[in-house]
């Protein structure tokens, strides 16, 4: 990650980087929760929300133990964050 932080962001990655990770399949939301903690190990804000963001919207069980997690402190810091720590809007069938 300190060489290269785009080698796991697909859309920015040009030599693309193999990952294996068995619980990608059974829980999505993990994957990008704890590949948000590495962007922000690595001082990378802007994707590290980004990432904790999609681990949200895969409904990850343990999203809320970031705001806890000394590892998020700065990403606590920057103003969007305060979007991820909304309540996710319901969703309701129209008629």
């Amino acid at each position: 990650m300190q060489l290269d932080p785009t080698s796991l962001d697909p859309s920015r990655s040009r030599v693309g980087t193999v990952i294996q990770d068995r619980s990608v399949s059974v829980d999505r939301g993990r994957f990008y929760y704890l590949l948000a903690k590495s962007f922000a190990q690595g001082g990378d804000i802007e994707r590290a929300i980004l990432y904790l963001r999609k681990a949200k919207d895969e409904g990850y069980s343990e999203f809320n133990s970031f705001q806890k997690d000394p590892t998020f402190a700065l990403v606590l810091k920057d103003p969007a964050a305060e979007e991820l720590l909304a309540p996710k809007p319901v969703e309701t069938a129209q008629p």
